[in-house]
C-alpha cells in the first residue's frame, strides 16, 4: 500500500497565508463595525436600588412648593426614562437657587452621584466655547470677521474665505461627522486620541466647503473645532489654557474641562435599552473638543449663564447681538435652526403652550453615554441646566422637565410683583 503524500511546504504556506488573510479581513470588518457587533451583548438588568436618592442643596422658602413639584416630576422621569443618574440646577437673578443630583454615577459599583459629578455634555460644549469666544471679542483680542487663514495658518486654503463668526453660527460650510477609513468606521465613534486642536482639525482639513459661506446653514461640530483653532491663534494660548483663563477660573467653574482632563467624580456613560443597561461604546471625544468634548456639571453651567445674564460677563450689547440674535443668511432670511452664536435663540411656546410666548436661548447635547440641556430665559434672568449619564435620541424628555420648572418659577415671580 502506498503512503499518502505529505503536504508540500508550498501548500502549507499557501494555507497559512489564506488563514492569515481571512483572519485579518474578519478583524478589520469587526473593528469597522464594532459598535454594531457589540450592541447586542453585555446588557444588564437594573437592580431594585432607589435611583431617586442623592444630594440636594437647601431650598429657599420662597421656592419650597416649586422645588417640591420639580422633585416629583424628576423622580417620575428617572423611572420612566431609566436614568442611571441625573443632575439639575436652577439659577435666577445671579444666584444658584437649587441643585439636585440623584441616582448612581457608577451602577456596577453602586457609587452615588453627587452635585460635583462631571457628565458628558455633548454639544452644550458649543455654548461653552462660544461664551469664551465672546469674552475674547469683548476684550478686543478676537476679531470674529478676520479670515481664518490669518489665525490658523495650518488650515488649507479653500475656495472661499471663512471667519470665526461663520464657524460659530454654522454658516461657514464646514462638514459635520462622516464615515472614515478608520476604526470604527464613523468619526462620531472616534477612538483616536488627539493631543492638540491642530490634530483635531486634521480630521476634516482636507474636506472641501459644502457651500459658499453664509449662503446656507449646515450644523457642524467640526466648525467649532476650527473656531477653537482661531481662538488659539488670536491669543497665543492652547485651547485648554484659554478656557481656564477666560471662563472657568474667573467664574469658579471648577468642574468644566475637556474630557481628557477629567478625573475622579465622573459619571460612567451608559446605553439603555428595554430596561437594561451597559457601558456606552468607548469613544475619544478629543476630535471635537470645542464642539462636543467637554464634561461639566449643571451647577457650573448655571454659574456661566448667570454671569452672562446678570454679571456682564460680556458687554450686554455684544451679548444680545451674538447670543440672542439668530444669524441671517446672505439672502436676509434667518437660518432654519434660529441659531445665533453658540446658542439657539427665539420666541417659544414651550413654557406656556400657545397661551404665551417666552424668549429662550438654549443648546442641547447628545454624546455617547451622556445627554444635556442648557437654557436661558433672558427676560427673567433665569437659567436651568440638566445632565444625565445615558445615551438618548434627543433632549425632549429633559426639555419637558425644564420647561415645567421654568413655568412655575415665572408664575411665582409674577405673583410676587
Amino acid at each position: 500500500m502506498m503512503k499518502e503524500k505529505a503536504p508540500s511546504k508550498r501548500g502549507l504556506k499557501t494555507s497559512l497565508m489564506i488563514i492569515i488573510l481571512f483572519s485579518g479581513l474578519a478583524y478589520c470588518i469587526f473593528r469597522l463595525f464594532e459598535p454594531v457587533f457589540v450592541w447586542n451583548s453585555g446588557w444588564q438588568t437594573f437592580s431594585s436600588q432607589d435611583r431617586t436618592v442623592g444630594e440636594e442643596t437647601n431650598v429657599p422658602d420662597a421656592y419650597a412648593d416649586i422645588i417640591s413639584d420639580a422633585n416629583e416630576r424628576l423622580n417620575k422621569a428617572i423611572s420612566a426614562n431609566d436614568f442611571p443618574a441625573v443632575s439639575i440646577a436652577l439659577g435666577k437673578d445671579g444666584e444658584l437657587v437649587w441643585a439636585r443630583a440623584a441616582g448612581y454615577r457608577d451602577l456596577e459599583n453602586t457609587i452615588p452621584v453627587s452635585l460635583d459629578t462631571k457628565f458628558r455634555i455633548g454639544s452644550v460644549a458649543k455654548a461653552v466655547s462660544a461664551s469664551t469666544a465672546a469674552k475674547l471679542v469683548d476684550e478686543g483680542i478676537l476679531n470674529l470677521d478676520a479670515p481664518i487663514k490669518n489665525l490658523v495658518p495650518y488650515y488649507p486654503e479653500k475656495a472661499f474665505e471663512i471667519t470665526t463668526r461663520q464657524l460659530m453660527t454654522h454658516t461657514a460650510g464646514i462638514r459635520h461627522y462622516g464615515s472614515c477609513i478608520c476604526f470604527p468606521f464613523d468619526e462620531y465613534s472616534n477612538q483616536k486620541g488627539h493631543d492638540s486642536v491642530e490634530s483635531g482639525v486634521g480630521t476634516f482639513a482636507k474636506s472641501p466647503l459644502l457651500f459658499e459661506p453664509e449662503t446656507e446653514f449646515s450644523y457642524s461640530s467640526y466648525g467649532f473645532v476650527l473656531a477653537s483653532a482661531a481662538m488659539e491663534g488670536a491669543t497665543g494660548q492652547s485651547f485648554d489654557s484659554l478656557i481656564e483663563n477666560t471662563l472657568t477660573i474667573p467664574l469658579g467653574m471648577t468642574h468644566t474641562m475637556r474630557e481628557g482632563l477629567a478625573a475622579g467624580d465622573f459619571a460612567v456613560p451608559y446605553a439603555i435599552k428595554g430596561g437594561q443597561y451597559k457601558k456606552a461604546f468607548p469613544v475619544d471625544n478629543s476630535n471635537k473638543t470645542a464642539g462636543g468634548g467637554f464634561v461639566s456639571t449643571p451647577t457650573d453651567l448655571i454659574l456661566m449663564t448667570q454671569a452672562i445674564l446678570t454679571e456682564n460677563y460680556v458687554d450686554p450689547k455684544l451679548r444680545d447681538s451674538l447670543f440672542f440674535t439668530p444669524q441671517k443668511l446672505r439672502n436676509g432670511e434667518v437660518n432654519k435652526q434660529k441659531y445665533a452664536f453658540g446658542w439657539r435663540s427665539h420666541m417659544s411656546t414651550g413654557v406656556f403652550n400657545e397661551d404665551r410666548k417666552v424668549f429662550i436661548s438654549h443648546h442641547g447635547g447628545v454624546a455617547m453615554g451622556g445627554t444635556a440641556f442648557l437654557i436661558m430665559y433672558p427676560e427673567h434672568d433665569m437659567s436651568i441646566a440638566v445632565t444625565v449619564n445615558r445615551q438618548m435620541e434627543g433632549v425632549s424628555e429633559l426639555v419637558d422637565l425644564v420647561q415645567a420648572l421654568a413655568r412655575d418659577v415665572i408664575l411665582n415671580t409674577e405673583e410676587e410683583h
